[in-house]
This record gives structure tokens, C-alpha cells and sequence, in this order.
């Protein structure tokens, strides 16, 4: 079977490579398994209307100011994130529990916020807000946590005005980043599955050849953009580890 592909992972110009690269795999392949064509014309559609959208929002004036503010409010995510786990395992009174209490919400909204869609992660970062100064205010001001949160919620209203922005300055009814994104996924889930039941319906040596072939793509993606993740975040938890240390 295929890999199961977690595609939040994937930035804009990642998953524009991801896409190219399958495509380019199975097509060479197309003339033994004809079956996969509608699947890999399909593919091949929702990945222009990508590719043109993401052409279209370079030469958007606001789309770097928007980009700008969404690595804002992803540091601010991960350095809060990152202190909330550093003074969960501090060895002083009510902060393990108020730490832990901290990345519970963080767990229940999304851990991985930082990795999702300008949208989903609007949503999951003004619910982890919301929900942290009506239920956890109390934990929250142990830890002295209160900055990094207040630090989240601006850069995230920052966010939100330059998005708006950058709708304002978009003149065209045409298909954005936002919108072709999902399209472009849902493409390529349809494509894996399709192969990997003609694998269960039809098995043949080509066919896991195939698979091989894309799995070994798909887990190498994978690593990559996991490493890279892993080497800023190490970065921002030395960082924010010596911020957990309380004056005493």
C-alpha cells in the first residue's frame, strides 16, 4: 500500500514540488497502467490551477507581508509551545501541573498548528487563546507565561490584518493559493488510492514497483521537511528554556 501522506506538512512551494514529482513518476508509468490516465489528468488540472494561483499571489504586494506574519505568529506558537514544556518539567511548586495543563490545550487544538493552512490555523490559535485565559489564567500567570500568550494573540491579529489586506489588493475572481490547496490534495489522495486498489484488485511486480517508487518519494519528503522542523524548533526550546528559569 501507499504511504499515508500528511499533507500539512507540506508548505506552499513543497507540496508545488511534491505534486510535480508524482505526477512525473506515474505518468512515465501511464502506458501500463491505463487506468490510472483520468486519475493523473485530474492531477495534472488541479495542479495548474495551483501553480497559476501561486504565480498570481507572488506578484500580490500584500502576499510577502502576509507570509511575514504568519512566520510571526508561527514563532510565537512554538515559543509559547516550547515554555509551556520547559516549565512543565521545572522542579519548583504547581508548575509541572500548570505547564501540563498549558500543553493539554495546545494538544486538544493542534500541536502541529504551525504546519496547518492560513485558515485552520487561525481557527486553532484563537481557540488555544480563548481557551487558556478563561479556563488556565491562573496557571498561565505561575508559569509567567502571560507574555509569550499576549506575544500568540498579537502576532495573530497581525496576521489577520494583513490577510485582510491582501484580499483587498487581490482583483481577480481567480482561484487563490487557499482555495486550489485542498483541490490539489484531494487529487493526489485520489490518485494514491486508486493505485493502491488496483494493487489489492490486480497485484503485479510493476505495480509494487510503483509504489515502491512512491513511497520512498513521499517518506523522503517526509524526513525532510520533519528535520528541518525538528533543528528550528531544538533551536527555540534552547532559547525559551532559559526563559522558563524563575528569578528566585
Amino acid at each position: 500500500m501507499i504511504t499515508s501522506v500528511n499533507y500539512s506538512f507540506f508548505p506552499g512551494n513543497e507540496l508545488h514540488t511534491f505534486g510535480t514529482r508524482t505526477y512525473t513518476i506515474v505518468d512515465a508509468k501511464k502506458s501500463d497502467f491505463p487506468g490510472v490516465v483520468p486519475y493523473l489528468n485530474n492531477l495534472e488540472v488541479k495542479f495548474n490551477v495551483f501553480q497559476s494561483a501561486q504565480e498570481r499571489e507572488s506578484k500580490n504586494p500584500a502576499t510577502k507581508l502576509q507570509g511575514a506574519k504568519d512566520e510571526r505568529r508561527n514563532n510565537a506558537i512554538l515559543s509559547f509551545r516550547s515554555y509551556g514544556e520547559s516549565a512543565s518539567l521545572r522542579p519548583i511548586e504547581g508548575w509541572k501541573n500548570a505547564g501540563d495543563a498549558i500543553l493539554g490545550v495546545i494538544r486538544k487544538h493542534d500541536w502541529s498548528a504551525h504546519h496547518l493552512g492560513y485558515k485552520a490555523k487561525s481557527g486553532v490559535i484563537n481557540n488555544i487563546i480563548s481557551e487558556i485565559r478563561t479556563k488556565y489564567a491562573a496557571e498561565l500567570a505561575l508559569i509567567g507565561g502571560t507574555e509569550l500568550l499576549n506575544e500568540l494573540e498579537i502576532a495573530q491579529k497581525e496576521f489577520e490584518a494583513a490577510a485582510k489586506q491582501f484580499v483587498e489588493v487581490a482583483s481577480t475572481n481567480e482561484p487563490t493559493v487557499a482555495e486550489a490547496r485542498p483541490e490539489l490534495i484531494a487529487a493526489l489522495r485520489a490518485l494514491f488510492q486508486f493505485i493502491g486498489l488496483q494493487q489489492i484488485a490486480a497485484p503485479s511486480e510493476k505495480l509494487t514497483a510503483l509504489i515502491s517508487t512512491l513511497n520512498e518519494l513521499i517518506n523522503t519528503s517526509i524526513s525532510t521537511l520533519k528535520a528541518s522542523d525538528t533543528r528550528w524548533e531544538n533551536q527555540k526550546k534552547a532559547s525559551d528554556t532559559n526563559k522558563a528559569t524563575p528569578a528566585v
